[in-house]
């Protein structure tokens, strides 16, 4: 998933001053958007705000003239990582001049998935995986499979902007649920057990991005438990899983026994590094019944779009191997721009970073001499260094910023050297 970049008009800020229950806030009442109003052939799921803000302004002059240091940047493709050779020749077989259209996906390519899971210890199916072209259409069968219009899901904050806005177009609501902070995230179970009627599933992030906290045994079984007990599907997102620091330390959750029904994403945007090749999957576990009739509803949403191109499944197995390459480079690049930050930070004791225990961001908490919105607009301005404010997450602590991690080291830090130059 790319996430919404700072063009929107307003960052999503999912909390605010708002109190108790309630959906994010909506791009149309933002807009002002009257259902009412005669001779619009528009929908009110897209009246986003698409004007650009001024965060985006000052980048975009930044930009213009040579001197923006992009410290947001999480796209690895533009991240000076070698990829293998043998990619570009496994999407030119022959046999994908055939089409074979088969809702869940061609059986080599659910078996490679499989093969990837059972490595991790992880018993999944290869009849229980279904391919989608990226997770943002995964979350968008799933909204569509588990809610009817109107009806709500739970999103642990801080997370992606994106949510709000692929759960919109399915006409779901989403309710955000501020996670806990003491020196590391945790889940608020008490809100998340005084959450609305209306709700039908929890969304978790494992690890969290941009937190990058792991959800830990004790929150699972309580999330499981919660889920059955109230009727929802849990929708677990592990896109950053196998990107731990320390590396080789992610937190595995344990699906063997899930009471509730429970799906778990996974894709090879980032696993291997490959957004452009628009491949993921959705694997579902919980009690028979349920996984029997959801996985016969999935696949016929499945078969209405046919959205994964055949080369690309042809070339799964070796998309998914790649992942042997580029994960390695990746964790050095992630722990050396971490360890540039924090020989950094020495020098600015008023600048707290967050734990980072995986993922490819990391958050600072800036003095609260400005808010986050003026800290990116002042660093921007004053030293040429984009970074992302965190409400843009719905981040409801004051003065924190975002960063990636996944930058070049000599790019990363040239921006941090600018940063510290101006909080100095």
């Amino acid at each position: 998933m790319t996430g919404a970049g700072p063009r929107a008009a307003a960052p999503l800020d999912p909390l605010g001053a708002r109190q108790g229950w309630g959906p994010w806030p909506s791009p149309a009442r933002a807009q002002g958007y009257n259902e009412q109003q005669p001779f619009c052939m528009f929908s009110a799921r897209t009246a986003w705000p698409l004007e650009p803000n001024r965060l985006h302004q000052l980048a975009e002059q930044c930009r213009g003239d040579g001197s923006l240091i992009d410290l947001t940047i999480s796209n690895p493709t533009r991240c000076g990582f070698e990829y293998p050779a043998e990619l570009v020749a496994a999407l030119a077989q022959p046999t994908a001049l055939t089409y074979t259209p088969q809702p869940l996906g061609r059986e080599p390519a659910r078996a490679a998935v499989a093969a990837y899971y059972r490595e991790r210890g992880l018993a999944v199916a290869s009849d229980r995986v279904a391919l989608t072209a990226s997770t943002s259409e995964a979350y968008s069968h799933l909204f569509r499979l588990l809610c009817n219009a109107g009806e709500a899901v739970l999103m642990p904050s801080p997370s992606y902007p994106l949510f709000e806005l692929l759960a919109g177009a399915q006409d779901v609501r989403l309710h955000a649920v501020p996670m806990l902070y003491d020196q590391g995230w945790l889940l608020d179970m008490a809100m998340l057990e005084r959450a609305p009627d209306d709700v039908r599933a929890l969304l978790l992030v494992h690890p969290n991005n941009p937190a990058g906290n792991y959800i830990q045994p004790q929150e699972w079984r309580a999330v499981q438990a919660l889920a059955a007990a109230r009727g929802w599907a849990v929708v677990v997102d592990e896109v950053f899983y196998d990107f731990a620091m320390p590396p080789g330390a992610p937190v595995a959750l344990d699906f063997t026994a899930c009471p509730a029904l429970t799906f778990l994403l996974n894709g090879c945007s980032k696993l291997s590094a490959l957004p452009q090749m628009k491949l993921a999957w959705i694997s579902v576990f919980g009690p028979a019944a349920q996984v029997r009739t959801a996985w016969a509803r999935l696949e016929m949403l499945l078969d209405l779009y046919l959205s994964v191109s055949t080369p690309v499944q042809l070339a799964a197995p070796v998309l998914l191997e790649a992942r042997r390459v580029m994960q390695p480079q990746i964790l050095r690049r992630l722990c050396e721009n971490l360890h540039t930050l924090d020989a950094a930070l020495t020098r600015l004791p008023a600048i707290e970073r967050f734990p980072v225990a995986g993922g490819w961001s990391v958050l600072l908490r800036l003095p609260r001499i400005h808010s986050d919105a003026e800290w990116a607009e002042r660093l921007v301005e004053r030293a040429g260094v984009l970074t992302h404010p965190g409400h843009f997450y719905g981040l409801e602590m004051e003065s924190c910023l975002a960063l990636s991690l996944l930058l070049p080291p000599e790019v990363f830090a040239a921006g941090v050297a600018r940063m510290a130059k101006e909080m100095a």
